[in-house]
């Protein structure tokens, strides 16, 4: 399974998890979200109210620093 991992709302890595296994994402994030359709990418937003993605049309100045 794809998952997301979400820093100050934006998606700043995926991953392939189980899900089940034990796993810690190594660097600093707020979430871990599943991707089942696999439609999100790296610098989408993710607006967590609507469970929405939403592609900026270039880098915003808020993107956390990698």
């Amino acid at each position: 399974m794809r998952w997301l991992v979400i820093k100050d709302n934006y998606v700043i890595n995926a991953i392939e998890w189980d899900g089940v296994t034990p796993y810690t994402y190594p660097f600093p994030h707020d979430m871990l979200i599943q991707d089942p359709n696999e439609l999100a990418g790296i610098g989408d937003w993710y607006e967590a109210s609507e469970g929405v993605f939403y592609r900026p049309l270039t880098t915003p100045p808020d993107y956390p620093p990698a």
